[in-house]
C-alpha cells in the first residue's frame, strides 16, 4: 500500500533537489502510524509530534490504509 506523507516546517527533508515537503511511501498492509514515522528515520518521542491522518488527529497506533493523507507537525 501507498500513503502520502507530508512534513511540515523542521521534518521537512533537504536534498539536492530542494526541500522535501510531501513524499509516497510503501509499507506493508497493516502498518501503523508509529512504523511509518519509525521507517522515515524520525526519532522523536511520540507528543513530539502532531499526527493527522485525513485530517483527524490519531495516535501512533493508527492502523494506516492505502491512499490515506499523513500529515507530520511537529508538536513545538
Amino acid at each position: 500500500m501507498v500513503v502520502t506523507v507530508h512534513l511540515h516546517t523542521i521534518l521537512q527533508r533537504q536534498t539536492p533537489d530542494g526541500r522535501q515537503r510531501q513524499l509516497d511511501v510503501t509499507l506493508l498492509s497493516g502498518s501503523r502510524l508509529g512504523d511509518l514515522v519509525h521507517d522515515l528515520g524520525l526519532n522523536l518521542p511520540p507528543d513530539a509530534i502532531v499526527w493527522k491522518v485525513n485530517g483527524l488527529d490519531e495516535t501512533p497506533d493508527c492502523i494506516l490504509q492505502d491512499g490515506d493523507q499523513v500529515h507530520l507537525i511537529p508538536a513545538h
